[in-house]
């Protein structure tokens, strides 16, 4: 009898030892239709949106990350030609950055980042969909900050609707 359970504990263990290499344990956020991307693609555009405008000591709170608004914005929004051209363009902004700086964008330093933004135009390194793809990440990162409740009330003096009831105006 002891030696029935002794067996079946041991087939369960090899069992799960056998699949635990399969369970990995990474954080993923919504799972765009349209825009498959590849593993460590969107922590490059994280770190991009990021890298654009940094967020850390800002009071800027929004219901989704920068990121999660892009891919929203391209799932939702774009074209399937310019979500492939985006794509496309993600994977070529990393190889022309191995090929400028031999390292990847998150090893890069500040001001290395900076160096690439300002030069990316006139790099022949990098191709047209890496500069779309650039392109398309700055607008948007910069669309959903100046979008964004704080900077509508601090820095353009926006009153959301309704807005102020004045009773007894003269007319």
């Amino acid at each position: 009898m002891k030696r029935r359970t002794a067996i079946q504990n041991i087939f369960l263990l090899s069992a799960g030892m056998a699949l635990l290499p399969n369970c990995q344990m990474e954080e993923t956020g919504p799972v765009y239709a349209n825009v498959p991307l590849e593993k460590g693609q969107r922590t490059l555009i994280d770190l991009l949106t990021n890298a654009i405008l940094p967020t850390e000591g800002t009071p800027v709170t929004t219901p989704e990350s920068t990121t999660d608004f892009i891919l929203t914005m391209l799932n939702d929004c774009s074209s399937p030609e310019d979500i492939q051209k985006y794509l496309l363009g993600i994977k070529e902004f990393q190889q022309g950055v191995k090929e400028l700086y031999n390292a990847s964008f998150k090893k890069l330093a500040p001001e290395k980042q900076l160096e690439l933004f300002n030069s990316l135009g006139e790099s022949e390194k990098m191709t047209d969909a890496a500069k779309h793809f650039f392109n398309t990440t700055n607008g948007m990162t910069r669309w959903h900050f100046s979008t964004s409740e704080h900077f509508m009330k601090e820095y353009q003096d926006f009153e959301f609707v309704p807005g102020r009831y004045l009773g007894c105006e003269p007319v």
